[in-house]
């Protein structure tokens, strides 16, 4: 019995293979048997011909099924015909009353149907079998099961939380109501059912929703929109409904659900069944609540404007609560919350590295924190420097690390490269209020040949002049490798990227923003719909006036633009206070 155990365990591996090759045998047997019962068709006659056939005596018997389209019947010499059914009542009649023997059918081949039948549910069988001993062998029959949301009372509070005050201020009657939700139940109050966290990547939705768990000191249940995306239709649903079923049973608690966009987009768009299904059951256990099961869900999104309307209509996640980039005063707060374990210089302002990080995220700052962490070790030292900072600044930026000579480049390409990014800063310089912290020629391992570190001000709402003026930042630099070539035909693929940049930012002047003298404050795709020529005749001219002018700016201060790229050759890197003092004392701006 031992030895026989022993045989099975050695020679289980090769279960599936005998399975498949079951499954092909039986296909085989079916195909070879159904050939066996072929039997050449019997020979076809006209309906006027069998009639004549039967006026003459010659036919013998009829087998006929009222259903068929055809019939068949021997004529004396017992030879088989068919021909068209009359399909008329009175054809039984007619052919008993010339003596011809009629025999009348359920079905023409009942036990060769019986037969194939049984073959076809002999395959099908055997084909389910091998389907199934696959998916329990690879472990997808798991899908079926219910997956777990995570369970937990986080000790992450809104202590912990740096900046988002505002956030933080609407959502101090949620954690209330979380702690003690009877002093609002006996006044009438309810719970909103559903709050909608949304914001760019990075800003801290999911440790926020965290925090307000751990403040509220209640369970947090936490899923992935993406958990209730299966291939097979209906599992998102269950999963949803198991999941409100567990979180009623440990009211009060919060029901986080992050990235709810995979699944919660508008219904329709995409022809996904299993997503509108689990829509539909998301919506329905929201409806079931009456608000006082003290359930808060919370759901996260960068695009709040794709969910569907149902989503996010009044008595559902009708509450939304912005999470945005932090400001200045947020991000030092950030980076020093970040800083906490980590051994900075001397030389290390995090009060300059707020103002010089604008538009990074949370998440963005302790990437450079913890890069600069990595340059600093890997150098062999046992403190993060300004030097490091600035080179994981580089890398975060850039997507690339610098390069650690000049290996490859000719004495032209550096001297072309110092003209671009000459370009851009001096033309940052002129007509921008942007901070301008770095310009360098140092090449980057993602490609880029150098680099000028522009840095807005400001964030959201800009002036038709502020964007005018980012294209002819964007175009200085391809401007200037002009200037220096003074042939077009010899200038470099070194401006791709701004113009790529440019484009998009021209489009959005032109279709969006309603800035163009020609259409007015219309958004011209929702009329011209996806015919686009309109458009790119008006963005062409644009970008030909904006080249122009920048073309004309950095001529006429060309004695500055020779100077900031000489510069840059000998130094490779030019601070802003450096680049200061060779743009301003000789400079004959002439603004936007």
């Amino acid at each position: 019995m031992e030895r026989l155990k022993i045989l099975s365990q050695r020679y289980k591996r090769y279960l599936p293979y005998l399975i498949v090759i079951l499954v092909v045998a039986t296909v085989a047997a079916t195909t070879f048997f159904s050939s066996l019962r072929h039997v050449p068709d019997p020979e076809s006659i006209k309906y006027t011909e069998f009639m004549e056939l039967v006026a003459a005596g010659q036919v013998h018997t009829v087998s006929i099924n009222l259903a068929e389209p055809t019939f068949q019947f021997t004529d004396a010499n017992e030879t088989v015909y068919t021909s068209d059914n009359p399909k008329d009542l009175d054809f039984k009649r007619i052919l008993l009353e010339q003596g011809v023997v009629v025999n009348e059918l359920m079905t023409d081949t009942a036990r060769e149907d019986l037969i194939a039948n049984v073959f076809t549910l002999g395959r099908y069988a055997l084909i389910f079998g091998v389907m199934f001993y696959i998916l329990r062998s690879t472990g997808m029959m798991s899908l079926n099961k219910e997956k777990s949301a995570e369970k937990v009372i986080p000790a992450t509070t809104f202590k912990d939380i740096a900046g988002n005050e505002e956030a933080k201020e609407d959502m101090e009657y949620l954690v209330k109501f979380l702690k003690d939700p009877r002093l609002y139940i006996e006044l009438g109050a309810k719970l909103p059912k559903g709050v909608v966290f949304y914001g760019p990547p990075g800003t801290g939705k999911t440790f926020t929703a965290r925090a307000m768990a751990g403040e509220a000191k209640v369970p947090f249940y936490s899923v992935s929109g993406s958990d209730f995306v299966e291939m097979y239709v209906g599992l998102g649903a269950k999963r949803v409904r198991g999941l409100f079923a567990r979180a009623r049973k440990s009211a009060p608690c919060i029901v986080f659900i992050d990235e709810i966009d995979a699944v919660g987009t508008r219904r329709g768009s995409d022809r996904n069944s299993e997503k509108d299904q689990t829509i539909n059951a998301l919506l329905n256990e929201m409806d079931g609540f009456t608000g006082s099961e003290g359930v808060l869900v919370i759901a996260a999104t960068n695009r709040v404007e794709s969910l569907d309307p149902a989503l996010i209509r009044a008595g559902r996640f009708d509450k939304h609560i912005a999470i945005n980039l932090p400001d200045v005063q947020d991000r030092m707060a950030i980076l020093q919350i970040h800083s906490q374990n980590k051994k900075l210089s001397n030389d290390v302002n995090l009060e300059e590295l707020s103002k010089l990080t604008i538009g990074f995220s949370g998440a963005g700052l302790e990437t450079l924190l913890n890069e600069s962490t990595i340059l600093a070790v890997n150098d062999g030292r046992t403190e993060i420097t300004k030097e490091d900072i600035d080179d994981a600044y580089y890398k975060v930026v850039m997507q690339g690390s610098k390069k650690k000579n000049r290996m490859g480049r000719t004495a032209e390409d550096v001297k072309l490269i110092a003209w671009h990014e000459a370009g851009h800063a001096l033309v940052a310089k002129l007509i921008t209020e942007n901070d301008i912290p770095k310009v360098t020629i140092v090449p980057s391992t993602s490609g880029a040949g150098g680099a000028t570190f522009n840095i807005p001000k400001k964030m959201g709402l800009h002036s038709k002049r502020e964007l005018l003026n980012q294209v002819k930042m964007l175009y200085g630099g391809r401007v200037a490798e002009m200037l220096l070539l003074k042939d077009e035909d010899s200038v470099t693929t070194g401006a791709r990227q701004d113009i790529r940049q440019a484009t998009v930012q021209l489009k959005e002047i032109v279709n969006d923003f309603g800035m163009n003298e020609k259409f007015g404050m219309i958004h011209v795709s929702e009329i011209c719909g996806s015919d686009s020529s309109a458009v790119l005749e008006e963005v062409t001219a644009l970008s030909k006036k904006l080249h122009d002018e920048t073309t004309a700016l950095l001529t006429q201060n060309r004695e500055t633009l020779e100077k900031i790229a000489q510069a840059l050759i000998e130094k490779e890197t030019l601070t802003e206070p450096e680049l200061d003092q060779l743009v301003f004392p000789a400079v004959n701006q002439l603004g936007a």
